[in-house]
């Protein structure tokens, strides 16, 4: 009996053993879900203009903006802090324009099904144009590459000479392909994405492709976006020597400072190991072994037997 048992507390092991493993597994997991990153709004500037952004980006102290729509797609300079159009240059009327950004001195606009790439000086005149394969949604510059993205959940590292890919990164927010990805935006070592019909902006690990931390700007949605359709938020600009941003969306009267609250949100994960039960079953077993055959010699000395007889072993062991 004592080395079944001993058998069978053995047993109990490698589940004790994975159960631990597992609940270190779930912990390692929990800290690779992004974390919640709040937000104050510093300025709302509006503007007398209400385009389909596209693209946004600060360069010399001037907000950029590409918008889309056939026959309607612009290029505009901004005052950030009056919302007034300094200069703005029309697309082809054949092509939807798509996202914008500004390297080495000059813009690149992305088009939605043209598979072209507009090429402007920063005073917005036509510089040059190249071709892609593909859609093109949103595009940022890294200061060495171009960063592209199709609605789909993949990123693509461009050449800035000729536009051929370099590499692609797969994006994931908690292990899961994050698809729509649109407007982009460099900062430094990571990537902050909007998506199609989402009120949150993604900051993702540049090298990993995961989603490090969300901005969930709901309530500036709610407060701010026209009330219709396709005026989704769209539109993210950085300011280098602050560290705020700029916002926007499609078909917005508004830009939007806004400042990211440093601190940030976690959802704790309570680890459990259960091992309580099985531990003490263990201990169960052994105290029937040993006193069992002793309380059943004290009742055959006394009485008759009854019939009533112990459960099999194998019984025991499964209630375990």
């Amino acid at each position: 009996m004592c080395v079944v048992l001993f058998i069978c507390s053995q047993s109990f092991n490698p589940a004790l053993s994975h159960s631990v493993n597992a609940a270190s597994n779930n912990a390692e997991a929990s800290t690779e879900e992004p974390i919640i990153v709040g937000y104050e709004i510093l300025e709302n500037v509006q503007r007398n203009v209400t385009p389909f952004t596209q693209g946004l980006e600060v360069y010399d102290g001037h907000l950029y903006e590409s918008s889309g729509i056939y026959g309607e797609s612009t290029l505009r300079i901004y005052d950030p802090f009056t919302g007034e159009v300094i200069v703005s240059q029309e697309l082809p009327e054949h092509v939807f324009g798509e996202g914008l950004t500004v390297h080495n001195n000059r813009i690149y606009i992305l088009t939605w099904k043209a598979e072209q790439v507009y090429i402007h000086d920063t005073d917005l005149k036509p510089v040059d144009n190249a071709t892609i394969e593909g859609e093109g949604w949103g595009i940022c510059s890294t200061g060495k590459e171009l960063i592209t993205s199709n609605g789909s959940s993949s990123l693509s590292f461009r050449d800035p000479s000729n536009l051929q890919v370099n590499d692609t990164l797969e994006i994931t927010l908690s292990g899961e392909p994050l698809d729509r990805l649109n407007e982009l935006e460099c900062v430094e070592s990571h990537i902050y994405a909007n998506r199609w019909h989402d009120d949150r902006i993604f900051q993702i690990n540049s090298d990993s492709g995961a989603v490090e931390a969300v901005l969930d700007l709901e309530e500036l949605v709610e407060g701010y976006a026209p009330d219709e359709e396709g005026s989704v938020l769209n539109g993210i600009a950085h300011i280098p020597e602050t560290n705020d941003f700029w916002v926007t969306g499609k078909n917005w009267p508004t830009f939007h400072l806004i400042r990211l609250n440093e601190t940030i949100q976690t959802n704790d994960t309570e680890v459990v190991v259960e091992t309580f039960e099985a531990q003490y079953a263990i201990i169960g077993l052994v105290l029937f072994a040993i006193l069992g055959p002793i309380a059943g010699s004290a009742l055959r000395a006394n009485s008759e037997p009854k019939g009533i007889q112990a459960p099999p072993l194998n019984e025991l062991q499964e209630e375990a």
